[in-house]
């Protein structure tokens, strides 16, 4: 199998920087008696390299938004189909980046805009979700009844009566609040250790040239 320097090289040194970013988030001089300079330099270098990856994630950010830009507006000047849409977010964008940018002492318009367009679309899409929870849970036990769609149809039952602003569900609150905080949570965590671990592995696997980065 032939390796290439460059990529060899390249995945040494991401991996090299990758350890010493765990050990210096990881490691203080109290763990396992490590030197004070040898803790010092792990730190000093962490740092320097998350300075870096912030930076870098800032004009990634910066580049994506020009992308978006663009797109839209060419789809404006070339009157493609759904370029009203494009208008508004264009639209929308700019005056949202005017209004920042001329009260950042004093957002108050900022957070106008925000309670008033933001809150009020998550607000919508959270009661879509409570129908499509519903619908679901109708076509689940209209196809077949198992020991899987009666337990999520009680969790569903439990967590929307629950959300009721009544006195009399105040005991259903209450198991709700519990399947929120314990079954929930713990599988929330979970899932994001799995990505995490599902990240690492696939980073790993296109440094050492198992599989091949998209830019390739």
């Amino acid at each position: 199998m032939r390796v290439r320097l460059g990529a060899a090289s390249s995945s040494a040194l991401t991996i090299g920087i990758g350890l010493i970013i765990i050990l210096g988030l990881l490691l203080t001089g109290d763990d396992l008696n490590l030197p004070d300079g040898f803790v010092d330099l792990v730190g000093a270098i962490t740092g320097i390299a998350l300075k870096v990856v912030t930076i870098t994630v800032a004009l990634m950010f910066l580049v994506g938004v020009g992308n978006m830009c663009l797109v839209h507006l060419r789809r404006i000047i070339g009157r493609k189909k759904g370029a009203i849409y494009s208008v508004f977010l264009l639209g929308s964008f700019m005056l949202a980046l005017a209004t920042y940018a001329t009260e950042r002492d004093d957002p108050q318009t900022s957070m106008v805009l925000f309670e008033t367009v933001q809150v009020s679309v998550e607000s919508a899409l959270a009661g879509l979700l409570f129908f499509a929870l519903v619908y679901g849970a109708y076509r689940m036990m209209r196809k077949q009844v198992t020991w899987s769609s009666v337990l999520f149809i009680v969790a569903l039952l439990i967590v929307l009566t629950g959300a009721l602003p009544f006195a009399s569900v105040k005991t259903i609150g209450e198991i709700r609040d519990w399947m929120l905080a314990v079954p929930v949570s713990a599988g929330a965590r979970g899932l994001l250790l799995g990505i995490a671990l599902g990240t690492i592995v696939t980073g790993v696997r296109v440094l050492i040239g198992v599989d091949q980065s998209y830019r390739e």
